[in-house]
């Protein structure tokens, strides 16, 4: 019989237990009212999540067209395969990459390459595209075994497509698979699988081409497969560019200088390398570029490089993938000669008629050789049978100050602005550069030759401790001080050489060698800089740029940079000096010779010794050139470089001359008149309106050329400029 105590106890118990019932049971009400009443919507949102997709709509690109509206870029529909990790993990995944592997049965896809790439990627809520554009029997045969590849998918995506393949390959760029930029500012938005551009217009555009992306929301089975499409958002085209580039004058250019490198490479093998660019004298804006040796544009196009174009781009000698138009540092040569004649003149140091005996060498240490005896010469004869001599005197007579500022003023020894990715900057040796330069170099030294003295106390330290006597200690004492007295004479004369200014300096700057060294798109602004008569202004290439419906986004006006101090007389007497080297006796008068009467040509030619590796020293030279046209207004600037190609007119002159037809229209001229002649001698009357297209100057002529002149031809000088003969020229 229980007691009334126990009663109590169990009472007790009972109450506890259903009062820890009714508050279990009150969490889960509170619970279930807050599940069902309060975020019913942010449930209802998961479940339909578990069975909807929103699958990502590429944009297409924005094309890009030259000025006159012919596309040059493009997009094109193309099949992707791609693996959704998502659909994959609750499969063997391992089974699922093997049979894809087998099927896409490519050397370049592999199951580790595959598993690497899922391993490698931190976004693998994306789908990874494995393959690009592929082939409509592996699509088929994809789709065939779809159920046995669960989370294989096969999209149609807009790629990039070049029409004409390599042409303006460095200019336009090229895109590829988006890798660095995912944790750069600006790329938030991009995901693993985009393409972006990785240099050219494609790069600096980037923000421009690319498009807004479209979403679809799709209903998917519980194995990933569609039911139906619930809504989408369409993706916007990117926004299209209007560039600069003349087709035809980019045809030109390029056809030129592949033929150009055909010829010279006959004689100089090396010579598979160079630049050049034609620029608008009245705008700055590009009119055609080219870098040598080509790039494709679809080599890189979303898929990996085959070895051999790798070692093409990256490790053949000389790689590709540089656009030497505007990151090669070149030595000018005799191209640079113009900027010391307006330093002279500009300094009041010697007038155009002063003159200058040349006797084949400089008369002032260490006698830099000129490339014959000239006799005496004044600017415009120095300028067309290009003298060294007389611009290494009137180099001395400017002084490197006042040749540096002139350099700056046109251009020379600093990016132009050009509205393309990886400029190089150049090196002008002017004041600033030398004290810049020469404390880098005093640093590095005294560096080097402090290690060498501590160096030295190491060594000797322990060895005059422990010496074994007065007269041994005494000794080695000595011999570490000997030694360090080497190294101080070391320290002096190495300062003395290369980090101090001298006069040889001055003479070597003055006739484009030395320390000079500016890119091709750098000595195309300093020409139509000279052509313009001082106004400089800022190079382009992309004209104005188009949105998806034709509405101008952004347009691209002429950008005057600056308008130089310098004294128009200056220009105009250089402009009369460089008109001289395109008359009879200049060192590129068979270059323009046949060109008519009222396109007259103005011009530099210019062999450089860059002094690199790969070069000879007296042997391996760069041809140079530059020229504008027509010279009583001008209208075009040329700049061009040819490595390893011996000399200016003999080599990258002979890709400025075909360029020069062809934006004159000569080639056309000379077509016509032969068509005329031949109707004229069929027994047909000639036209009777002597002002149509029948030209009536002599046809440009196409065979080689060089630089090379008669000894007994006097060099032509513009109207009003005394004729000064000159007896002797050898190529330059």
């Amino acid at each position: 019989m229980e007691t009334p105590k126990s009663t109590m106890v169990l009472g007790r118990t009972l109450r506890i237990y259903f009062g820890v019932v009714l508050v279990i049971f009150a969490v889960l009400f509170l619970r279930l009212t807050w599940l069902q009443l309060i975020q019913t919507s942010f449930y209802q949102l998961k479940a339909v999540s578990n069975t909807m997709r929103w699958i990502p709509e590429k944009a297409s690109r924005g094309e890009i067209v030259d000025r006159n509206g012919e596309v040059l870029v493009t997009n094109r529909p193309v099949f992707n395969i791609s693996l959704n990790y998502l659909g994959l993990k609750d499969q063997d995944i391992d089974e699922v990459i093997t049979k894809l592997v087998q099927i896409i049965n490519d050397p370049e896809i592999s199951y580790d390459s595959v598993k690497t790439l899922l391993k490698g990627k931190n976004r693998l809520y994306e789908p990874i595209v494995i393959k690009r554009d592929v082939s409509m029997e592996l699509v088929t045969a994809i789709e065939e075994r779809r159920r046995e590849m669960p989370g294989v998918s096969v999209d149609v995506q807009p790629q990039r497509t070049y029409i004409y393949g390599s042409l303006a390959g460095h200019l336009l760029g090229y895109v590829h698979s988006i890798k660095e930029e995912l944790d750069t500012p600006g790329f938030e938005d991009y995901s693993i699988n985009d393409l972006v551009g990785k240099t050219g217009v494609e790069k600096y555009y980037e923000t421009y081409l690319r498009g807004q992306k479209g979403f679809r929301q799709v209903e998917v089975t519980s194995h990933n497969q569609p039911v139906q499409e619930v809504r989408a958002i369409s993706s916007v085209p990117g926004d299209k560019l209007v560039l600069t580039i003349d087709l035809k004058l980019q045809q030109a250019m390029e056809n030129s200088f592949d033929e150009v490198l055909a010829k010279v490479q006959k004689t100089y093998p090396k010579a598979k390398a160079g630049g050049a660019v034609l620029l608008d004298v009245k705008t700055g804006k590009t009119l055609a570029m080219v870098s040598r040796p080509g790039l494709n544009p679809e080599d890189f196009n979303g898929k990996s490089l085959s070895q051999e174009q790798a070692d093409y781009y990256f490790s053949n000698e000389p790689p590709a993938l540089r656009n030497r138009a505007i990151q090669g540092n070149y030595v000018p040569g005799s191209t640079f000669k113009p900027v010391t004649g307006m330093a002279v003149l500009e300094a009041a140091q010697a007038t155009p008629l002063d003159t200058v005996v040349c006797t084949g060498k400089y008369w002032f240490s260490p006698y830099i050789k000129c490339w014959t005896v000239h006799g005496r010469v004044n600017y415009y004869s120095a300028m067309a049978r290009s003298c060294n001599v007389y611009f290494q005197e009137m180099g001395r007579r400017a002084g490197i100050a006042q040749i540096g500022k002139v350099g700056l003023e046109v251009g020379l020894g600093d990016r132009t602005g050009i509205d393309l990715p990886f400029e190089s900057k150049g090196i002008l040796p002017d004041l600033e550069w030398q004290k810049n330069e020469f404390g880098l170099r005093r640093e590095k030294i005294n560096q080097e030759i402090n290690r060498n003295l501590e160096q030295l106390e190491k060594e000797y330290g322990p060895k005059i401790k422990a010496a074994a006597d007065q007269q041994e200690k005494k000794r080695l004492e000595n011999e570490l001080k000997s030694k360090k007295r080497v190294w101080e004479q070391r320290r002096r004369e190495r300062l003395e050489l290369y980090t101090k200014w001298h006069d040889w300096d001055t003479f070597n700057t003055s006739i484009g060698q030395g320390f000079n060294q500016y890119t091709v798109i750098q000595l195309a602004n300093y020409t139509a800089t000279i052509a313009s008569g001082g106004k400089r202004y800022k190079p382009s290439v992309v004209e104005r740029i188009i949105d998806n419906v034709g509405i101008v986004v952004e347009e691209f006006d002429a950008e005057p940079i600056l308008i130089s101090t310098i004294d128009p007389t200056t220009f105009a007497e250089t402009k009369k000096a460089m008109t001289a080297v395109t008359a009879p006796g200049g060192t590129a008068y068979s270059l323009f010779r046949n060109f008519p009467v009222n396109i007259k040509v103005a011009a530099k030619t210019g062999t450089a010794q860059p002094g690199r590796a790969g070069y000879i020293k007296n042997k391996d030279f760069d041809g140079v050139f530059i020229a504008f046209a027509p010279v009583d207004d001008p209208q075009i600037a040329f700049a061009g470089v040819i490595e390893h190609g011996y000399s200016g007119g003999g080599s990258i002159g002979l890709v400025a001359k075909a360029v020069f037809e062809e934006y004159f229209g000569i080639n056309k001229q000379k077509q016509v008149k032969t068509r005329s002649t031949s109707s004229v001698s069929d027994g047909q009357s000639a036209p009777e309106n002597p002002d149509t297209e029948t030209s009536t100057e002599t046809p440009v002529q196409t065979e080689d050329v060089s630089e090379e002149t008669s000894p007994e031809t006097p060099v032509e000088i513009p109207a009003e400029i005394p004729e000064t003969i000159i007896p002797e020229q050898i190529p330059e």
